[in-house]
């Protein structure tokens, strides 16, 4: 949950200092490398929560058996490639609306795009991108299968196989 909540922040934080004027004009190379450092940062963080989630979701599997009598992996793993899936295809609808609201230019190029459109867009991504990361953070929570549990469990289900 700790990296979770500070890969929370990384994702918008370039975007937040530039729509409050806190990081200079763009063009200039200290943004450049702001946004490298941050993004690098961030996305470290984010593969970091990726292999923990998981992580995670494979302890479900024996607490499932433990459970249920049956090993479910494939339905565990197969039901969150189709949430993925879906919230992908949502999340492409969803990004969509934003450009739309944002009155992004269809098909402009760099010097086509008014600056209130690009403000915009930034206006409605962070709000947008930090409500999404917190409702996920928020369902994520609710898990509360901890390295004592888990060991518990397989500590359970060895004892059944004997």
């Amino acid at each position: 949950m700790l990296i979770g909540i500070i890969a929370f922040l990384g994702a918008p934080l370039p975007i937040m200092l530039r729509l409050i004027g806190v990081l200079p004009e763009n063009g200039t190379p200290f943004v450049f490398w702001f946004v490298f450092v941050a993004v690098v940062i961030d996305l470290g963080l984010i593969i970091c929560f990726q292999i923990l989630y998981a992580s995670m979701m494979a302890d479900l599997v024996e607490h499932s058996e433990l459970q249920t009598g049956r090993r479910s992996e494939g339905v565990i793993f197969a039901a969150i490639t189709f949430i993925r899936k879906a919230v992908q295809g949502l999340g492409l609808i969803f990004a969509s609306f934003v450009l739309h609201w944002a009155k992004f230019p269809a098909g402009a190029t760099v010097e086509q795009v008014p600056a209130d459109a690009v403000w915009r867009l930034g206006a409605y991504y962070v709000p947008t991108i930090l409500t999404i990361w917190l409702l996920m953070m928020a369902v994520i929570s609710f898990y509360r299968l901890d390295r004592r549990g888990h060991e518990e469990n397989l500590r359970k289900l060895a004892a059944r196989r004997s």
